[in-house]
């Protein structure tokens, strides 16, 4: 037997997985094995073995071993709610699947989600000299969010978001001259609040820097992505971190994660910004 020879980590198969099954959405698990063999051919991770055979359709076979990841994978997806065993009308067993309407959603995101945590991390990671804290937290904020750890998750998000807004603070007082600097740095230092330091930083934020900004991608929707989203993660991780019984919504934590590579980016394209110029 001839197999399509993969070399891949099990998060990597969980990606071809996923593609397979966005094109896919009923059939059975047997047929996802062929389904990502030829994904893997297209995308140049494997070599197709019957491409000098002659053969006008070559059955393709994944070694035993991803094969299993497959079926692990498929297992992961249904805990998830992204697919169902069956196909529907009477039928609600492997290996027959389905994609749930929940699933369909996820699977039409065109941007990397946290179903897909290695495109994911990958689209972060080429954010340049992004601080290694923040991808810490972020993988392990993915983690808990595919095994259903919501608590977990949002503290870890919550995390990673404040890492990157203090460096955001950093970045500006490095950019701020006299006597405005040492004013900021006071009132900055003097707080372990990060809602306080955040007002402070707002305050330089509307009257020093987003006059300074030219029109473009840095200051389109500014105040929108790093008050707006930083909120509303810092609030979920504060309900989080405390007995308050307020759990989020795994469709709500999904909405925040997919945000959040975005986020990152419009966070860093104004600490480049600030590390140009002086405000």
């Amino acid at each position: 037997m001839d197999y399509v020879k993969l070399d891949i980590s099990y998060e990597r198969t969980r990606t071809l997985v996923l593609k397979s099954l966005s094109t896919s959405y009923y059939g059975q698990v047997t047929s996802l094995y062929i389904h990502v063999a030829r994904l893997a051919i297209r995308e140049g991770i494997a070599t197709d073995p019957f491409a000098n055979s002659g053969y006008m359709n070559p059955q393709h076979e994944l070694e035993q071993k991803y094969n299993e990841w497959i079926d692990d994978i498929v297992w992961d997806l249904i805990i998830e709610g992204i697919v169902r065993p069956g196909q529907g009308s009477g039928i609600y067993t492997l290996p027959h699947y389905h994609i749930s309407e929940y699933g369909k959603r996820v699977l039409q995101e065109l941007s990397p989600q946290p179903y897909d945590p290695d495109e994911y991390l990958a689209r972060v990671s080429h954010i340049p000299d992004i601080d290694n804290v923040i991808l810490i937290y972020l993988e392990e904020s993915l983690k808990a969010f595919r095994i259903n750890c919501l608590l977990s998750s949002v503290i870890t998000l919550g995390c990673a978001s404040e890492k990157a807004f203090l460096l955001l603070i950093d970045a500006c007082r490095e950019a701020m001259s006299e006597p405005g600097k040492t004013d900021f740095a006071k009132k900055i230092d003097k707080t372990i609040s990060i809602k306080q330091k955040q007002i402070e930083f707002q305050d330089i934020l509307q009257n020093k820097i987003i006059p300074k900004l030219p029109r473009g991608e840095v200051k389109e929707n500014l105040e929108a992505y790093l008050f707006g989203i930083f909120n509303i993660i810092r609030s979920h991780r504060n309900d989080a971190g405390h007995p308050s019984g307020n759990i989020i919504q795994r469709e709500h934590l999904y909405s925040l994660l997919v945000a959040f590579p975005s986020y990152l980016e419009k966070i860093y394209s104004l600490m480049d910004w600030l590390n140009k110029n002086s405000i």
